[in-house]
């Protein structure tokens, strides 16, 4: 998001990466090229920095806003915290048959998360509205921490069919009931060694721009 948005402005202001990397501070543009491609991680400064270079608020750079003049109070908003650190938590997109679940050829990207909200350590987009009870739709985001196994009822990520799916999770003696929460949708019940547990939900972000 951070920066796809970086890119975007600079090139609705027709400015070049030369241009951009002078009223931001950085001496090449092949720095402004790595930011662009999300390679390299921008501090609250930096990306204050790049908003003011850019005429947009740093709220409009995060995707906390749709307009680039507007901006929000951040520290205002309960229960987020201003960023100071940024770190880059990889995108998980369908899981290529043979390669490991995390190899980076299953990335379709990455999204800038500050380093002091809950531990995640990747991401899905939501597919559909099987978990719309939770206030999750279709292209949000969903942040999960790598672990093998949750308890009863929590919401989690699981594997099958190479396919990565979000649901509440109950473990029997011989079987998994993934539970949707949508009264729409039926429980999905699989054998135990049928599906892999990636990791339990630990935040989500609702994403404006799908």
């Amino acid at each position: 998001m951070l920066n796809e948005r970086i890119k975007e402005r600079r090139k609705e202001l027709a400015m070049t990466q030369e241009e951009l990397a002078r009223k931001t501070g950085y001496k090449t543009k092949g720095a402004i090229s790595r930011i662009e491609k999300g390679e390299r991680d921008l501090s609250q400064s930096q990306i204050s920095a790049f908003a003011k270079a850019l005429d947009v608020s740093p709220a409009y750079l995060m995707g906390w806003n749709d307009s680039p003049s507007d901006d929000i109070d951040i520290s205002k908003i309960p229960g987020v915290i201003m960023p100071v650190k940024l770190k880059r938590i990889p995108i998980l997109g369908t899981i290529a048959c043979g390669e490991p679940i995390f190899a980076e050829e299953n990335y379709e990207g990455y999204f800038m998360l500050d380093k002091n909200l809950p531990e995640a350590d990747f991401c899905l987009k939501a597919k559909g509205d099987s978990m719309i009870d939770m206030g999750i739709h279709e292209g949000d985001l969903v942040f999960l921490r790598q672990q093998p196994m949750v308890e009863n009822g929590e919401v989690g990520a699981v594997l099958i069919d190479n396919e990565a799916t979000l649901k509440k999770i109950y473990i029997n003696e011989h079987e998994i009931i993934l539970q949707p929460c949508n009264r729409n949708y039926p429980p999905i019940v699989v054998k135990t060694g049928d599906i892999k547990i990636m990791g339990k939900l630990v935040g989500y972000y609702h994403n404006t721009d799908k």
